[in-house]
C-alpha cells in the first residue's frame, strides 16, 4: 500500500535537512581543497560511497573528495551548482544512486527512473566542464538485510548510467562486480555493516585506482598532447574532501528515513 503523500513529503523535507547539514559540515574543506585543484588532480563525487572511500591513490594523481553523504542524484547536482573548480582536471569519478533507490521514493516508478536519469544529467555536466574524463560507477549492491531499498532498481538504475555514460564518450565501469550475488541488486555476504555502507571501504579504493589509473595517463603526463587544458576560470573556489562522517550523523537519510 502506498505511503500518504503527507508522509513521502515529510521524508523529502527530513533528507533534505539531513544532507543539506552533512553538505554546509563538509563545504568549507571541499572548498579549500578545490583551490589547490592542478591538472592532474581526479574528482570524487556522489553519496557516502564515494565520501567514505576517502582520497585513494589514483595512479599518483591528487584525489580531491567532494562527495557529500545521503545524496541522491538531485542532492549531489545541487552540491555541485554551488562549487567551482579552478582549473579543469585529469579525471572525475561518480558513485551515486544508492539514496534513489529507498522504497518510499518508489525507484520501480518509470518517471522516477527518468527523473533519476535527469538528474544525473545535470551532474555530468559539471563533470564535464571540469574533468578530461569522466567514470561512472555502477549501483553498488544492497545487503539482502536492507528492506528499505529496492535490489530490483539497482541493475535499472545502473542501465540508465550506462547509456549516459555511451551517449557522453564517458566510462561506466563496475567497481563492485566482485561482490555482486549473481546478476541481481544484492551483495554477497559479509560486504556490508548495516546492509548499505561496506564493512570495509579498503577494497573500493583498490578497485577505484585499478579502473582510472588503467586509463588515466600517469601523473606529470599530459592527457592530450594536441589540447592543453584550459587555465583557471575567473570565479575560484569551490569545494574538497572533509573528513568521514561518523554514521549516525546521516545514519536517518542512509537507513531510508530521512
Amino acid at each position: 500500500m502506498d505511503v500518504p503523500w503527507i508522509e513521502t513529503a515529510a521524508r523529502h523535507w527530513r533528507h533534505g535537512r539531513i544532507v543539506g547539514r552533512r553538505f554546509a559540515d563538509r563545504r568549507p574543506g571541499i572548498r579549500a581543497a578545490l583551490r589547490a585543484a592542478a591538472p592532474d588532480s581526479v574528482l570524487l563525487a556522489g553519496n557516502s560511497h564515494a565520501e567514505f572511500v576517502g582520497t585513494p591513490d589514483l595512479g599518483g594523481r591528487a584525489c580531491i573528495n567532494i562527495a557529500v553523504g545521503g545524496s541522491t542524484a538531485a542532492d549531489c547536482g545541487r552540491h555541485l551548482a554551488e562549487l567551482r573548480v579552478p582549473t579543469r582536471c585529469a579525471a572525475a569519478v561518480l558513485i551515486i544512486g544508492t539514496n534513489d533507490l529507498q522504497r518510499w521514493r518508489h525507484p520501480e516508478r518509470a518517471r522516477v527512473v527518468d527523473r533519476f536519469e535527469a538528474d544525473v544529467r545535470r551532474i555530468l555536466r559539471s563533470l564535464d566542464a571540469w574533468s578530461a574524463q569522466v567514470f561512472v560507477a555502477a549501483v553498488p549492491p544492497v545487503g539482502i538485510g536492507a528492506t528499505g531499498r529496492d535490489p530490483a532498481a539497482v541493475a535499472v538504475f545502473s542501465d540508465r548510467l550506462a547509456r549516459l555514460c555511451a551517449e557522453g564518450g564517458r566510462t561506466f565501469f563496475d567497481p563492485f562486480a566482485a561482490w555482486r550475488a549473481g546478476t541481481g541488486g544484492l551483495a554477497g555476504p559479509g560486504l556490508h555493516r548495516d546492509g548499505v555502507h561496506l564493512a570495509d571501504y579498503a577494497p573500493l579504493a583498490a578497485a577505484l585506482s585499478r579502473a582510472v589509473a588503467g586509463m588515466v595517463p600517469p601523473a606529470g603526463r599530459p592527457l592530450r598532447p594536441d589540447v592543453p587544458c584550459p587555465g583557471p576560470r575567473p570565479a575560484p573556489a569551490a569545494t574538497a574532501p572533509a573528513a568521514t562522517a561518523p554514521l549516525r550523523v546521516l545514519r536517518a537519510a542512509w537507513v531510508g528515513r530521512p
